[in-house]
């Protein structure tokens, strides 16, 4: 996945994937930590441009994943319908919901870019 050109806002963030698997963590602990935080949280770079919001992992995570082109993803902000912010430990979590998944960034200054990603998205469906 290319990295955008036109950021309105860039953000050393981590998202949360469902799906994704360590190299290397496996068996019950695994699988305990997993089901815990519904799924890894992934370290990387989330990008707020435009049109749209954008996540990439950072290579030391596509490095010891197994499946390292999963942990990427694009969402349209037209098609965002809802923005929360969430209180957790250390940094807060931003949710973006659309109408066929929800997904779960964490980063510093969550509610400012969350107010952002929240605005730009108003702006694209005016």
């Amino acid at each position: 996945m290319r990295v955008p050109k036109t950021a309105i806002d860039t953000r050393m963030a981590s998202a949360l994937f469902a799906e994704a698997q360590a190299k290397g963590v496996t068996g019950f602990a695994g699988a305990v930590a997993s089901r815990a935080m519904g799924g890894l949280w992934v370290g990387g770079n989330v990008w707020l441009t435009p049109e749209e919001l954008v996540f990439r992992a950072n290579a030391m995570n596509r490095r010891f994943h197994l499946d390292p082109k999963t942990l990427a993803w694009r969402i349209p902000l037209a098609e965002v319908e809802n923005v929360s912010v969430c209180k957790a430990f250390v940094t807060r979590i931003i949710e973006i919901s659309t109408g066929e998944e929800t997904r779960s960034i964490r980063c510093f200054k969550a509610s400012a870019f969350a107010a952002a990603i929240e605005a730009t998205a108003r702006k694209v469906r005016a």
